[in-house]
C-alpha cells in the first residue's frame, strides 16, 4: 500500500515525526514499511506491507485510520459540509443479504481534464489520468475503496422511471443497466446518476474501475459499508467543484437493516493476567499492570464503543474491525499491539509450586510402566486412515479421509511388517484415541491394545526346542496388568450377539472365531477383547500364534477395587487340612460357573479350592474335576467330622445338565 506523505500530513497531524519514526511504531504494531522513497515528485512515498487478517487497511483512509490509533493523533477525514437532503429508506429482509444504494442526479456534468493535485494523487498508484469525473470515481476507491457508479441520465430514462427514484426496485434496475456509456466516454453538459451500491455491479468493477483495481489490493466486505456516505458526499463536492456542477436537489439512501451484534465481554484481570505487568511510556524503570484508565483510552483510540462495569466491560467493535476482532483475546491482543511491545515484561514469573499431575495422568503412567515390565513395547499409529467408518469432511487426500475406530487394525499392520522384513515378532502395546460413529453421534475414546506372542523362546529345559508362548500363557500377561491394576475382570467366551451393538463390534473380526474372549467389569460392562489374532497375509510363509487385546482405557480408570483396602489376618496357630475331591459336571459348563455353585456353600473353614485335574471319559456327555480344598480354623484344631460334613456338602452339589 503506497501512502503519500504530504497527503498523509493533510488528515493527521505528524509535524513533529519523521518517516523513519514512523516506520519503528509501525513495525512495533504489527505492520511493515518496506520502503521509503523520498523526491518522487517533491513528496515521500511510504510503501506498508498490511497483513492478511487487515483487509481494512488496503486503502487510504484504512491505515490512515490504523496511523492515527497507533500515534494518539485525531484523523481529519472532512472539513466541508454541504446542505443536501437525504431520503432514507430501510430494506425490509429476512435473509443475511446485504444491499444497500446511494444514488442521486446531478446535471450538466462539465466533462474536461483533471488538476494538478488529482492527476499527482492517481499518479502514485500507476493510474493515467482520464478526465475529471474519470479521476474522481478513481481518487473515491483509493481512498475509501467504494465503488461509485456513473450511468448516462437520458440513456436510463428510456428504461426506468426516474421519478421513482426512492423505490427499491428502481435502484436495482440502474445498477443492472448496461449502457457502454462509462465516465471516459461521456461528453460535456450531460446528465448524469450518481450511484453508489453494494454489493457491486459487474459492469462497473470490470470496466469502469479497471484502471484503478490493478494497483490495489482491496477486497469489497463489510469494512467498507462503514464509509459510504462519506465517500459518496465527498464525490458530490469534488464533481461539484470541478465538474462545474449544481449539488443534487437529493440523495437517496436504500439499505438493509444492520445486524444486531451481541457486545465482547472484556475483563481486566483477564486482560492483566495474561499481558503481565509493563513499564510506563515515562517510567521505565519499574513493571505494573495496566490499570484501566489506559485501557479505556486505547480503546478510544480503536472507536470502540465501551459499557465499562468495575472489573468488565462490554465493547462494541467498529464495522471495518468485525473481520479480525470476534473474541476477548483478540482485544487484548490490540491493547498490546498499542501500548507497545516491547513495553512488556519478557521475563516469566518464578514459581514455587510445582505441578501436579491429575490422578487419570497417573494411571495412565502406571498402565504404560506395567505393559513395558511385562515385556511390551510401545508404539504409536496416526489416527487417520482410508477404511474406516468414521468420514472426515474435506481430506486432504482420499488415504487420509477416515478416522480410526480400533487400535489392532495398525498393529497388525505393523507386526507382519516386522515379520515380512525381519522374521521375527515385536510385543508391542499402543495407548491411542478411537472414534465410534453411534446413533448419529461421535464419540472419541481412549483405548489400549497390544500383540504377544510370535517368537518362540519358551521351553521347560535348555535341550528341548523353544516353542511359542500359548493361549493361556498369553492370558496370563493380561491377568497380570489387572492384578497390578488390582481390578477384578471377569472372562467369557465370545458370543457374536453380544457386540453386535458393542463397540467392539469391528474389532472382533481380526481374531480366529471361537479363540477369543470377552472381558467384562464388575457392573458386567463389555471392556475389550483378548484371543489368538487371524493373520490373512499370504506373503507369509509360516507364522506362529499371535494374540491381541484391546480394551478401553476409561474402564481400566473408573473401574473401582474390589476392596478399598487389603485386608490382613495373621496366620492360624493350628494346622491345615487338604483334601481332593472329584465332581462330575456337564461337558459344556464353565469353570466359572462352577465355582459359582461351590461359592454358595459359603462355609467358614474352606481356606482356598483349587482345580488341579480335568478328566472326561470318550463319547460321554459330563466330564470329572478335581479340586483341591484347603481347611483351616483360626481358633482351633479342625475336627474330621467338621471336615467330612462341608466335604460332603461340596460332593452333593447339583449341577443340572443343560
Amino acid at each position: 500500500m503506497n501512502i503519500s506523505w504530504h497527503w498523509l500530513g493533510e488528515l493527521i497531524d505528524i509535524n513533529d515525526i519523521t518517516p523513519e519514526q514512523l516506520s519503528e511504531h509501525l513495525t512495533l504494531a504489527g505492520f511493515e514499511l518496506e520502503n521509503i522513497n523520498y523526491n518522487v515528485d517533491n513528496d515521500t512515498l511510504l510503501q506498508i506491507s498490511c497483513t492478511a487478517n487487515r483487509a481494512d487497511t488496503t486503502y487510504v483512509i484504512g491505515i490512515l485510520q490504523e496511523i492515527a490509533s497507533i500515534l494518539q493523533r485525531t484523523l481529519d477525514l472532512s472539513k466541508t459540509q454541504i446542505n443536501i437532503p437525504v431520503f432514507k429508506q430501510s430494506i425490509n429482509t429476512n435473509v443475511s443479504y446485504q444491499e444497500k444504494y446511494i444514488t442521486s442526479i446531478i446535471h450538466d456534468v462539465q466533462i474536461q481534464e483533471s488538476p494538478e493535485w488529482l492527476k499527482n494523487r492517481l499518479a502514485l498508484y500507476q493510474i493515467k489520468s482520464i478526465n475529471n469525473l474519470s479521476d474522481i470515481l478513481n481518487f473515491i476507491w483509493i481512498k475509501w475503496a467504494q465503488h461509485i457508479h456513473v450511468v448516462d441520465l437520458d440513456e436510463v430514462s428510456k428504461q426506468v422511471n426516474i421519478n421513482n427514484l426512492h423505490h427499491l426496485q428502481t435502484n436495482r434496475d440502474i445498477r443492472q443497466i448496461h449502457t457502454g456509456n462509462h465516465s471516459d466516454q461521456l461528453r460535456n453538459n450531460k446528465n448524469i446518476i450518481l450511484q453508489l451500491s453494494i454489493p457491486t455491479s459487474n459492469d462497473q468493477s470490470s470496466s469502469q474501475l479497471s484502471h484503478a483495481t490493478h494497483s490495489l489490493d482491496v477486497s469489497i466486505s463489510e469494512f467498507n459499508h462503514n464509509h459510504s456516505m462519506e465517500a459518496y458526499l465527498e464525490a458530490v463536492i469534488l464533481i461539484n467543484e470541478l465538474c462545474q456542477t449544481k449539488f443534487p436537489e437529493k440523495i437517496v439512501h436504500i439499505s438493509t437493516h444492520n445486524h444486531i451484534r451481541t457486545p465482547i465481554t472484556f475483563s481486566y484481570d483477564k486482560s492483566n493476567k495474561i499481558l503481565g505487568p509493563a513499564t510506563s511510556h515515562t517510567h521505565q524503570d519499574s513493571y505494573k499492570t495496566i490499570n484501566p484508565n489506559t485501557v479505556d483510552k486505547i480503546f478510544h483510540q480503536l472507536n470502540f464503543i465501551t459499557h465499562s462495569q468495575i472489573t468488565k466491560c462490554y465493547l462494541e467493535v467498529p464495522l471495518y474491525r468485525l473481520k479480525d476482532i470476534e473474541r476477548d483475546i483478540d482485544i487484548i491482543e490490540e491493547i498490546s499491539r498499542l501500548y507497545g511491545f516491547n513495553y512488556f515484561s519478557d521475563q516469566l514469573p518464578t514459581s514455587i509450586q510445582k505441578g501436579v499431575q491429575s490422578t487419570y495422568k497417573h494411571r495412565i503412567n502406571q498402565i504404560r510402566s506395567i505393559c513395558r515390565s511385562i515385556g511390551l513395547h510401545e508404539v504409536i499409529h496416526t489416527s487417520i486412515g482410508n477404511h474406516y467408518e468414521t468420514l472426515i469432511y474435506n481430506p486432504l487426500n482420499i488415504e487420509n479421509s477416515s478416522l480410526r475406530s480400533n487400535l489392532l487394525s495398525k498393529l497388525i499392520q505393523s507386526s507382519t511388517y516386522n515379520l515380512k522384513h525381519t522374521k521375527k515378532s515385536i510385543e508391542m502395546f499402543e495407548i491411542g484415541r478411537v472414534f465410534i460413529a453411534n446413533e448419529k453421534k461421535y464419540n472419541e475414546m481412549v483405548h489400549l491394545a497390544g500383540i504377544l506372542g510370535g517368537n518362540k523362546y519358551i521351553r521347560r529345559e535348555w535341550a528341548d526346542q523353544p516353542q511359542n508362548i500359548s493361549w493361556f500363557q498369553a492370558k496370563g500377561d493380561v491377568e497380570e496388568l489387572f492384578e497390578r491394576l488390582d481390578l477384578n475382570i471377569t472372562w467369557t467366551s465370545n458370543q457374536n450377539e453380544i457386540l453386535t451393538h458393542s463397540i467392539f463390534n469391528i474389532s472382533q473380526n481380526y481374531f480366529k472365531t471361537n479363540r477369543y474372549a470377552v472381558l467384562y467389569d464388575n457392573n458386567q460392562n463389555i471392556i475389550g477383547l483378548f484371543g489368538e489374532l487371524n493373520i490373512q497375509d499370504t506373503n507369509i510363509a509360516t507364522v506362529d500364534s499371535l494374540y491381541g487385546f484391546e480394551l478401553t482405557l476409561e474402564s481400566l480408570l473408573d473401574i473401582k477395587a474390589s476392596s478399598s483396602f487389603t485386608q490382613v489376618r495373621p496366620y492360624t496357630k493350628y494346622p491345615s487340612v487338604i483334601r481332593d475331591i472329584k465332581i462330575d459336571v456337564p461337558y459344556n459348563f464353565t469353570i466359572d460357573q462352577i465355582f459359582k455353585n461351590i461359592n454358595m456353600i459359603n462355609e467358614s473353614i474352606i481356606e482356598s479350592i483349587d482345580l488341579f485335574d480335568v478328566y472326561q471319559k470318550h463319547n460321554q456327555q459330563n466330564k470329572s474335576l478335581g479340586f483341591r480344598i484347603t481347611y483351616s480354623k483360626s481358633n482351633g484344631t479342625l475336627t474330621t467330622q467338621e471336615v467330612n460334613e462341608v466335604e460332603q456338602k461340596l460332593k452333593n452339589i447339583c449341577i443340572p445338565y443343560t
